[in-house]
């Protein structure tokens, strides 16, 4: 075979491996991506739910409210059950948002609410330490 041409068959075989590497990064990242996107909309999902039981628990206080108002008995540990929902919801909903936080590549100054890179030491809007 002519060297030359055995050059660039060589030359070809190894861009094509390098192709073929390249694309399985690619493909592994866009996985990646993928299934960390299926875990926000999850978490997220629960987040909403966790705010509608919310709601329909607002809902059944305002009606103990509105009958203790309309002459009914005084029902205050019913009430502090319901305030005991909330309360657990939402520190649940707190925990999930800071799980999706943490999986964020960025943080939030906590003075300005300027999204810096995860690895920033100081916000580059204010200065503020992260």
């Amino acid at each position: 075979m002519d060297p030359d041409v055995k050059t660039i068959l060589e030359r070809a075989r190894a861009t094509a491996t390098y192709a073929a590497g390249q694309a399985g990064k690619a493909a592994g990242a866009a996985t990646k991506k993928a299934g960390d996107m299926a875990m926000l909309t999850k978490l997220n999902l629960q987040i909403f739910d966790l705010n509608t039981d919310i709601d329909a628990v607002y809902k059944e206080i305002g009606r103990i409210v509105y009958l203790v108002h309309a002459g009914g008995e005084t029902q205050e540990a019913e009430l502090d059950d319901k305030f005991a929902q909330i309360d657990e919801k939402l520190a649940k909903i707190a925990e999930l948002k800071e799980t999706i936080n943490s999986s964020k590549a960025t943080v939030t100054c906590p003075v300005c609410g300027k999204e810096c890179g995860r690895d920033a030491f100081y916000c580059s809007q204010c200065g503020h330490k992260l």
